[in-house]
């Protein structure tokens, strides 16, 4: 039992490891901003700050560790109007922002707010789709490590979907470990 992933049952590739390297790379590539995108999607997407948004990510019982602001805005700013690739295209941005001025009297720099678009909702529950089956939640990387679903890994996706149908462990057990 000790060399068994408690995820999907199989073998782990190294012992030492809590999970096998197919559960490791599932729950983690990608989980961030899943986690960050179904806080935005759970709490009636509706514009908020990088502030707040933080403060319900933490608030989310699926998360394992505390997330920072620095890392909810990065993940912001990649997929708002600022990023390179949605620059050159001008449309389809997947964030929408909105600038607040402040109040006059008052210094400082206006609050941006952000909101999931309708395509990026959709995303979303695609993602989640993926995530019951047992599969990755990203369907291509761009950059990074690439990684090829085998056969073996379906299997593992198969016993994972299987374990979660069964009840064996919550959905979101094994997500950010």
């Amino acid at each position: 039992m000790y060399n068994k992933c408690p995820s999907c049952g199989f073998d782990k590739e190294y012992p030492e490891h809590p999970l096998c390297k197919y559960c490791y790379y599932r729950g983690t590539v990608g989980a961030a901003k899943f986690l960050l995108f179904q806080t935005m999607r759970d709490n009636g997407d509706k514009y908020l700050t990088a502030d707040e948004l933080t403060e319900l990510v933490n608030q989310n019982p699926y998360k394992k560790h505390k997330v920072t602001r620095s890392a909810v805005y990065k993940i912001l700013h990649r997929y708002s109007r600022y990023y390179e690739e949605t620059k050159r295209r001008r449309r389809g941005y997947l964030i929408l922002k909105k600038e607040i001025p402040r109040k006059k009297g008052q210094r400082g720099r206006p609050q941006i707010m952000y909101k999931l678009s309708s395509r990026l909702l959709k995303r979303v529950d695609r993602h989640a789709g993926r995530w019951k089956m047992g599969l990755p939640i990203n369907q291509h990387v761009n950059k990074g490590k690439k990684f090829r679903m085998t056969q073996e890994y379906s299997r593992r996706a198969a016993r994972i979907r299987i374990n979660l149908k069964k009840g064996e462990y919550e959905l979101y057990t094994y997500l950010l470990v």
